[in-house]
């Protein structure tokens, strides 16, 4: 596995994020984490990226250990998050976030990264060409989305961290970035995603991890774990 989570445990004074979650996720696969609000999924994504240090646990990367190390190193070993906000340098163009992830987020080493020329071939490949030259501060909140992952993309990630990518989109944006998900693996590039549309995650996640109260209640395809009674009860309701 290229990223082995074992046992993390998260706490914030007195209060459990994370209880001993165990997830392991490849390369070349779309991983979901699916769960109600605060069950501990942005948390779990803020440990791996090294915005938090875990309380206990380890985080294995390509077979080295990870845990606690600070977030730009991590980027720069190729494990790469986008954020639940679109966020961005507003007051800088579009090409100017890009060039900037490209310049201080690159990862080094291995020749199955994709290897772009310009900041512009990573906005024509998410869909934003010929908007280089546009304020992002100017830009609609779908191609904020975009730009996200435009950034995320120019760090040459291994592993992208996707938080609630679809959130805020409308239908016909939802099926694009779905289609644009669906291409990383065929890149070499694993994916880990976060999102609360169901149709979004059982059609492009191979598995599913379900956490509640920050403690792993279920894990495997999608349509079994969206049938389990546990899941149903604690999160889905009369969704499904």
């Amino acid at each position: 596995m290229a990223l082995q989570i074992t046992g993390l445990r998260k706490e914030f004074g007195g209060v459990v994020a994370l209880a001993g979650v165990d997830v392991s996720i490849e390369l070349d696969r779309i991983v979901g984490i699916i769960g109600p609000n605060g069950s501990g999924k942005t948390t779990l994504f803020n440990v791996v990226a090294g915005v938090h240090r875990p309380t206990s646990g380890r985080v294995l990367w390509q077979g080295k250990d990870i845990t606690g190390k600070p977030a730009y190193q991590i980027a720069r070993m190729g494990i790469v998050r986008t954020f639940q906000q679109a966020m961005s340098y507003r007051g800088l163009s579009v090409r100017e976030n890009v060039r900037i992830a490209s310049e201080h987020g690159r990862s080094y080493g291995g020749a199955a990264r994709p290897k772009w020329d310009s900041p512009d071939e990573i906005l024509a490949f998410v869909g934003l060409a010929g908007l280089g030259n546009e304020m992002a501060g100017s830009m609609p909140f779908g191609n904020l989305r975009r730009l996200g992952v435009a950034v995320a993309l120019a760090a040459n990630p291994l592993l992208l961290l996707l938080d609630e990518p679809a959130a805020g989109l409308s239908e016909n944006e939802i099926a694009e970035l779905m289609e644009l998900i669906l291409r990383f693996p065929r890149m070499g590039i694993g994916v880990c995603l976060i999102d609360h549309d169901m149709f979004l995650m059982s059609t492009l996640c191979e598995r599913l991890v379900v956490l509640n109260f920050g403690t792993k209640i279920a894990e495997g395809p999608p349509t079994l774990v969206l049938n389990d009674p546990k899941v149903t009860e604690v999160y889905l309701g009369n969704e499904i």
